[in-house]
């Protein structure tokens, strides 16, 4: 079964936070998040959501790298990569971290990665 965002705060009930992180984490555009960062750096729902989603899944970490790959078709391979990369794209946003985050390399999986 494909992984659908369950457990992300806010993602089943505000479509800009579903849109988020399957699109603006995607694939096709993890690489311009810099882009995204005035609208997310304002004061607005949106904005209120995603720092909660962001803090619960780094605190709570509640997704494997599988899953993630499923939701968005960005694949860390290991849930530690993918955590200090939540990690890195929260301060961005919300701390003191100047520079986006850099979105993994499209290498191939290890041998044992398999779809659940």
């Amino acid at each position: 079964m494909r992984y659908r965002g369950e457990g992300i705060p806010h993602f089943a009930t505000d479509p800009d936070i579903c849109t988020f992180f399957e699109v603006a984490l995607g694939v096709e555009w993890i690489d311009d998040i810099d882009k995204s960062k005035g609208n997310v750096a304002s004061d607005t729902t949106f904005s209120r959501h995603l720092r909660e989603a962001l803090e619960y899944l780094v605190r709570e970490r509640p997704v494997t790298a599988k899953q993630w790959g499923q939701l968005n078709h960005v694949f860390f391979y290991e849930d530690d990569r993918l955590y200090a990369y939540l990690q890195d794209l929260y301060d961005y946003f919300y701390g003191d971290r100047q520079e986006p985050p850099e979105a993994p390399d499209p290498e191939a999986p290890p041998p044992d990665w398999y779809w659940e």
